[in-house]
């Protein structure tokens, strides 16, 4: 018999096989451990020595799936069949469960599930980005209730694996390139239900903070009902199926509808509302008395338009009678002046009696305008009268420096007859004993000619 199990023995420690199971009778000890992995058909008793026994024993207990790695073996003294256990591992979803808590305690405490980061989503998307799997039913869905709900929105797909090693890749490449190169009002990340490990791309560290760092809302869809993910935990919104992310990204058409025509029903009641009290607010200003009565407001303008326009005739006329007695001076100082200068006041009298001439027209012109503003009036009116007064002004400056009496303050002096006011130039035209007057600068001096010396002419 002992011949036979260690034959037998020998035979199986050739054969290396992985065996998933339930553990049960669990007996550790110091130096090895006796546990059973059972399924509802078999149980595999199991052995594990050493150090990998000390290490298991801290993670085993009852009931826990476990995946173990052993050769197959004989207890010879019993001939009893079991595995020597080299290595171990939880299987089955309470790993990825563990790690699932761990990894969303730590994305939580950076507050990436934060619902103060979760942004809206917009009412009537014009365009709709969305990731998923092209062979499974999740794009079927999305696509049937989009276009079913909101045909106007146009719907660009991007085809990922939702399931495998290079699943995380696929969809984080995927919400890259909708954020850099094809720019939507939503994206939609959906695939059908499974188990905890087939959806364990969508509770990927790198999944979480790619759907946090995208510019565009992000509308989860994955799985069925009681399944959630961290990239639910991480979206702006969840849907609990693909077919709900499809009717939470975009409004149904008979809603629309339903809601363009109760606005249209407000807004016209409204307008309606407004209008009346239009009408209202429009009867009492006319049952006052100055819409009623138009000649109270009328009158009353007219008559402060009559007092202003009368104050600005009084004003220039009284302005013109002084221009003109300026001008008389001027004109009587040109009188003891050359020939040449004393055409001046003719015309300047002249240009006074044109302008006095046109504002007469002007003004009965302005008569028959009286609703015209007076503010126009006064401001052309009083620019021409400062151009006339400038002109003035400059032809008085200009015959004040060619007047004879401006020469008389440098000293020189002014001799004529007496009683005549011609300037004498030479001295022949006088005689010895003749009395002449000589002007000064100030004042006047009485002489008698008792010489004279003549110059002789220079020819030029």
């Amino acid at each position: 018999m002992g011949e036979v199990n260690r034959l037998a023995d020998g035979l199986l420690q050739e054969v290396v096989v992985w065996v998933e199971g339930e553990v049960s009778n669990l007996k550790p000890y110091p130096q090895y451990l006796f546990f059973s992995l059972t399924e509802e058909e078999a149980v595999l008793p199991c052995v594990m020595f050493g150090d990998a026994a000390k290490e298991a024993s801290s993670i085993l207990r009852e009931g826990m799936r476990a995946l173990a790695r052993g050769r197959l073996g004989i207890y010879v003294r019993r001939g009893q069949y079991r595995m020597n256990v080299y290595q171990l591992q939880e299987a089955g979803e309470g790993r990825l469960r563990r790690e699932f808590f761990r990894l969303m305690r730590k994305l939580s405490a950076e507050g990436l599930f934060d619902e103060r980061l979760k942004r809206p989503l917009p009412p009537y998307p014009e365009s709709i980005g969305l990731i998923t799997s092209l062979e499974g039913a999740a794009v079927r869905d999305v696509v049937t209730n989009i276009t079913r709900r909101y045909p106007c929105c146009r719907l660009f797909v991007r085809g990922v694996r939702v399931q495998g090693e290079d699943a995380v890749g696929d969809i984080v490449s995927a919400i890259e390139l909708f954020n850099r190169a094809c720019p939507v009002d939503v994206l939609i990340l959906a695939r059908g239900g499974g188990s905890l490990e087939d959806l364990q791309p969508f509770n990927s560290e790198e999944v979480v903070r790619a759907i946090r760092g995208s510019s565009i809302p992000v509308v989860t869809g994955v799985g069925h009902e009681p399944d959630l993910t961290l990239a639910d935990l991480a979206a702006d919104h969840r849907a609990s199926t693909p077919t709900g992310a499809a009717e939470a990204a975009v409004p149904s058409t008979a809603e629309v509808l339903s809601l363009l025509k109760q606005k249209g029903t407000s807004l016209e009641s409204a307008l309606r509302r407004m209008l009346h009290r239009r009408e209202r607010e429009l009867a009492v200003m006319g049952s006052r008395r100055p819409f009623r009565d138009r000649e109270l407001v009328l009158g009353e303008a007219g008559q402060r338009l009559a007092e202003g326009e009368a104050l600005i005739l009084n004003g220039m006329r009284g302005a013109l009678r002084r221009m003109g007695a300026e001008v008389d001076a001027h004109a009587r100082t040109l009188v003891r002046f050359p020939r040449d200068y004393r055409d001046l006041p003719r015309r300047i009298h002249h240009a006074y009696e044109r302008l006095r001439t046109s504002f007469d027209s002007w003004w009965r012109w302005r008569e028959r305008e009286q609703m015209a503003g007076t503010e126009e009036l006064h401001m052309r009116m009083s620019s021409f009268l400062a151009a006339r007064n400038s002109r003035l002004e400059l032809a008085a400056s200009r015959l004040d420096a060619l007047s004879p009496l401006a020469v008389l303050s440098r000293g020189y002096a002014i001799a004529t007859r007496r009683g005549e006011v011609k300037p004498l130039r030479d001295s022949r035209e006088v005689a010895e004993g003749e009395e002449l007057d000589v002007r000064l600068h100030r004042g006047r001096l009485f002489c008698e000619v008792r010489g004279r010396e003549e110059e002789a002419e220079v020819e030029r």
